[in-house]
């Protein structure tokens, strides 16, 4: 039986529970993450994700109380003691875990050492590799879900992923759908989201940052070049999320889109096999 350490990620970001919402999200840019675990010497005591920071971005109060999430402390919007799992216990109890729990990551722990984090990614590797064949995407289909035109304001994202969308669909003009949004896309931007912090090569090989004006749902959507049928098999919506970084995959019949089937349906489905 597959256990955790077999899929977990081992090399793991982490903050300091006094480190800026501003240095994690840039950590996020920077390794490709959508969680860090929140550390205090060698204890872990929090985990924050892209979730948290997107939520984070669409707070709203009376004018003289704003002030600039970036600058505020991780410790102010991470999960405090989250829960964890030991390496050896299989991926079924950890997917059954993170279902029941509602949380899409768990750091692994042995003997108060972090050893990994295992994810809805690292679920949805499992899943393409060893439930292949099994299920169809219609038995993994979520109508969680936004849809926003590709000229729609950041805010108006923000918002709808606050209130429990998993994904936004992006339309043109055509209403036809070109790209999907996660809260991962949106844990980039400043409050004001109109600039977004984009790490490039520099001469001498360290990273830069650079800020680009951007207001849309269309400047930081994912294009989807890829959709799957309601009969196609359920492992190759999970292949195309991984393979495209992508958080979703819609499901049409025809023209007409029934669903997304997403990573969290991918934990729903290995979490009942247990």
């Amino acid at each position: 039986m597959a256990k955790v350490r077999d899929y977990m990620t081992k090399d793991v970001a982490v903050v300091s529970p006094q480190d800026t919402i501003g240095k994690a999200r840039n950590l996020m840019l920077e390794r490709r993450v959508r969680r860090l675990v929140v550390v205090e010497g060698n204890e872990v005591v929090g985990i924050i994700t892209a979730t948290d920071i997107a939520k984070a971005l669409a707070r709203r109060g009376a004018p003289w109380k704003w002030r600039d999430p970036a600058s505020s402390l991780v410790s102010r919007f991470m999960t405090a003691n989250p829960v964890t799992i030991g390496p050896d216990e299989s991926i079924f109890t950890a997917s059954k875990v993170m279902r029941e729990r509602m949380i899409g990551g768990l750091p692994v722990v042995e003997d108060s050492e972090l050893l990994g984090v295992l994810s809805e990614t690292d679920v949805t590797r499992f899943f393409e590799e060893r439930m292949r064949g099994l299920y169809k995407a219609s038995d993994l289909l979520s109508d969680r879900y936004g849809v926003v035109r590709y000229d729609a304001n950041l805010k108006k994202v923000a918002r709808m992923i606050a209130s429990g969308k998993r994904v936004i669909l992006v339309t043109g003009l055509d209403g036809k759908y070109e790209g999907i949004i996660s809260e991962g896309e949106l844990a980039l931007w400043v409050p004001e989201l109109a600039e977004r912090y984009v790490l490039i090569p520099s001469r001498v090989g360290r990273r830069v940052s650079l800020n680009t004006k951007v207001k849309t749902a269309g400047s930081i959507m994912k294009e989807l070049r890829i959709k799957v049928t309601p009969e196609d098999d359920a492992g190759k919506a999970a292949r195309f999320m991984l393979e495209w970084g992508l958080p979703a995959v819609p499901v049409f019949d025809g023209e007409s889109l029934l669903g997304v089937v997403d990573k969290k349906e991918v934990v729903r489905v290995v979490s009942d096999a247990a």
